[in-house]
């Protein structure tokens, strides 16, 4: 059955009057007829208001929702609007529209079937709250918030770095730049446990400066510290991997942590660092004094099986006891406790 228009003139003249609906007219909320074939049949002097329209009246009996809404509200709306009529249902949306200016202006509608004493749905009415400051409040806030996040991200980031910064400063010798003994301790426990689980050896090297106090006595601390950064720098270059690891352990004393190497290339790689050592030439004071510096070296070994840290470090010291004790200058080895 086709559906016919709500009303003529004469009919909502008559439909006004007798059901003494004038408030709607005055009432600050938009409230809209529409009959069954979707034509406007009424709207509110506050919606006429809201959408800059001088008289609303040329649209009744035209079809709703209006050409100057965006393509998406109309699509919504009418959908809406069959639903209301075919179900009976009350039916709510809140979207975007435009007023004849172009000013985007948001709603929430409620759609109401209503019946005038029968059993069948008479027309349509819409009931529309401007929601405009309200969307746009939201819209502030979450800009707001997206903001707060980003800052709050930068700041975590920059907090993240500067715990970085101080771990890595808590890690490191001040004065050689190498890691110093709380990082040594903290890579050789990550080094034994994955030594255990790769079933690898663990070599470390223990070195120590030849006389070195008689360096500082004779020369001054500050070219102490010039030999430590020296040798230093040939430790760190000398070696082959970036898994190996050269670490200041007190003093004049420096380790060297080789994973995965066995005794006979953990002393090829002493020998190495030794005579890289003895082979600089560091000058000191005006007019320049050179002379030569050497290390005594400790080797020890365990396999994977053996490996614990006390143990190691242990059988390194030894060694280096015993290099000192035959003449300095030299490399020992002890595998074995």
């Amino acid at each position: 059955m086709p559906f016919t228009k709500f009303r003529t003139k004469e009919d909502q003249l008559r439909f006004s009057e007798e059901q003494s609906h004038v408030w709607i007219d005055h009432s600050p909320v938009c409230t809209k007829i529409i009959d069954l074939d979707f034509n406007l049949q009424f709207m509110s002097s506050a919606g006429a208001k809201a959408l800059g329209m001088r008289d609303v009246t040329e649209c009744y009996g035209k079809p709703y929702p209006f050409n100057f809404y965006p393509q998406s509200f109309r699509e919504e709306m009418s959908e809406n609007l069959r639903k209301a009529r075919d179900t009976g249902k009350v039916i709510e949306q809140e979207a975007a529209v435009v007023d004849l200016d172009g000013n985007e202006l948001w709603f929430h509608s409620t759609i109401s079937p209503v019946s005038e004493g029968s059993n069948q749905i008479d027309y349509l009415m819409i009931v529309s709250i401007d929601t405009t400051a309200q969307n746009k409040a939201r819209e502030e806030l979450e800009l707001l918030n997206d903001k707060l996040e980003a800052e709050v991200y930068k700041r975590t980031l920059e907090l993240e770095n500067a715990n970085k910064q101080l771990h890595l400063l808590s890690e490191t010798d001040f004065l050689t730049k190498l890691p110093n003994r709380l990082a040594f301790d903290r890579r050789l426990s990550e080094n034994i446990a994955m030594a255990k689980r790769s079933k690898q050896p663990i070599t470390l090297l223990m070195l120590d400066i030849d006389h070195f106090k008689k360096y500082n006595d004779k020369f001054g601390h500050n070219t102490g510290d010039i030999v430590l950064q020296k040798i230093a720098e040939t430790i760190d270059s000398s070696l082959l991997r970036k898994t190996d690891l050269t670490a200041r352990y007190g003093g004049e004393e420096f380790v060297i942590l080789l994973p995965e190497t066995d005794i006979e290339s953990g002393f090829s790689m002493a020998e190495k660092i030794r005579i890289n050592i003895e082979s600089l030439n560091v000058q000191y004071g005006t007019p320049a004094v050179i002379s030569n510096l050497t290390v005594s070296i400790g080797i020890a070994s365990l396999k994977y099986d053996q490996l614990n840290a006390i143990d190691l470090l242990e059988l390194a010291d030894k060694a280096l006891y015993v290099a000192k004790n035959s003449g300095r200058n030299n490399c020992q080895i002890l595998n074995t406790i």
